[in-house]
């Protein structure tokens, strides 16, 4: 996998951009190489990398690629107490601080241009390139270790897929931070065939006008994004392809794509090209994806993927879609390993016409906002709260089956506001798995079962 990306390690083009800042490819080798020299000195645990989208995210991904040493990607809006959670999970001995973040019990490096007696890098005998971190069903975080197996196989896939194969000098956009798997699309495929990848502050991100000028001065050529970014950027009427005839593809994925977007894009970009893809954190962010043409929007469900065009094996089992093959991650971080590897994603699906359909999910996980959401995982966490009783929460979907809101029901025990649930909430989840709405009730309605009736809550 690391032969692929160091192709370009002595050109003296641009890799990345960040805001005013950036760096050539030769300049992110020798920051990385010299990085790694350090890394794989220090010890063998997975090491956490936090911050947002500063260049020195990049070169310490790349230094701990090269060091052997699993990375784990936190960025800024992740709570202290989540951090602190994902440390202990993970026994890390070292984090790099590319933002200040108050932790101290364990090796940081918050300069990169760091000191050392370190001649050379130290041979570690690790598989694991990267460990994300999800949301659990128990209030925990749960670790998703890909392998370099894993991602040179996705890196090989997407290289290769429709209007991003065989480009030459392209500039593609990135918009998820990279905690956020759908970012491995971007970082990867960009670096390894040798294109210029601008990052997307949070700030350009909330603010239509600073967004809108980022595209028009680096006049990206491939966007990849989520759906829900997709519809902030269709607010700004200047969104348009009179204005940006520089974008001609957009890699969707991440949550469900609707007609509804695709009608609006394709009203406003002639030339515009849609990959919609699929595919979990576990299989490497996407393992089949779809070219979307104008025919397609005459039915309510866009495919999600192409089977002729996969990156590992799909199969639908009981009406889930199941997966196996060379993108499959082995088990979850402390969860002994199988030889023989399925994955049973919990997504509903089937396959038409040699064209692989979502549904939606068949348990408590949601995708929302680009991320993937266990409903039981702000549940257990909002019941953390001294103030709750009781708590329930559910998804509310539109027509099209796509997640709208996030709700809890809550009864307290004491006199407790909204805002006050939702400020404490703060510190145990991030910032997007915080209900949209709260709604404090007496008492939680049951179904028949005797359980909560969460049908019933979803449509309040």
């Amino acid at each position: 996998m690391l032969e692929k990306l160091r192709i370009h390690c002595n050109s003296e083009s641009i890799a990345y951009i960040n805001g005013d800042s950036f760096i050539t490819y030769k300049k992110l080798w020798e920051e990385a190489s010299k990085l790694a020299i350090y890394v794989s000195n220090q010890g063998t645990s997975p090491v956490i990398v936090y911050g947002h989208k500063s260049i020195n995210m990049l070169v310490s991904f790349l230094a701990c690629l090269i060091a052997k040493r699993p990375y784990v990607p936190i960025d800024i809006t992740m709570p202290l107490d989540r951090l602190k959670e994902i440390i202990r999970l993970t026994k890390s001995t070292l984090i790099i601080k590319n933002e200040s973040v108050a932790i101290h019990d364990i090796e940081s490096i918050a300069d990169l241009d760091i000191e050392h007696d370190y001649k050379s890098v130290k041979e570690l005998n690790n598989d694991i390139a990267y460990i994300i971190f999800t949301s659990g069903s128990t209030g925990e975080p749960k670790g998703v270790p890909i392998s370099y197996g894993n991602l040179n196989n996705f890196l090989c896939w997407i290289s290769n897929l429709y209007t991003l194969r065989n480009r030459k000098n392209i500039i593609v956009m990135n918009q998820a931070v990279y905690s956020f798997d759908l970012s491995v699309a971007d970082i990867y495929y960009s670096l390894a065939n040798g294109h210029i990848l601008v990052g997307v502050n949070k700030k350009e991100q909330d603010d239509i006008g600073l967004l809108y000028n980022v595209m028009v001065n680096r006049k990206p050529n491939v966007l990849v994004m989520t759906p829900t970014f997709a519809k902030f950027c269709l607010l700004n009427p200047d969104f348009n392809g009179e204005n940006m005839q520089f974008i001609d593809t957009i890699f969707f994925c991440g949550e469900r794509l609707s007609v509804n977007i695709v009608s609006k894009l394709y009203g406003r970009f002639t030339k515009l090209n849609i990959i919609n893809a699929y595919g979990p954190t576990e299989a490497t962010c996407a393992v089949t994806a779809v070219l979307i043409n104008r025919d397609m929007l005459d039915d309510e469900v866009l495919p999600v993927g192409d089977m002729t065009n996969n990156a590992t094996n799909i199969l639908i089992k009981d009406e889930e879609i199941v997966l196996e093959g060379a993108s499959v991650f082995k088990g979850y971080l402390g969860v002994s390993n199988e030889k023989k590897q399925y994955y049973h994603t919990g997504d509903i699906g089937y396959i038409k016409n040699n064209f692989l359909y979502c549904l939606g999910r068949i348990d408590q996980q949601v995708k929302y906002s680009g991320y993937r959401i266990e409903l039981l995982d702000i549940e257990n966490n909002i019941l953390r709260l001294d103030e709750v009783e009781e708590c329930v929460v559910v998804a509310s979907l539109n027509s099209e089956n796509i997640v709208i809101a996030i709700k809890a029901f809550v009864v307290l025990n004491t006199d407790c506001s909204v805002f006050s649930i939702k400020e404490k909430l703060g510190s145990y989840i991030p910032k997007y798995m915080i209900p949209k709405i709260i709604e404090i009730v007496d008492r939680i309605p049951v179904n028949n079962n005797g359980k909560y009736d969460r049908k019933l809550l979803s449509k309040s």
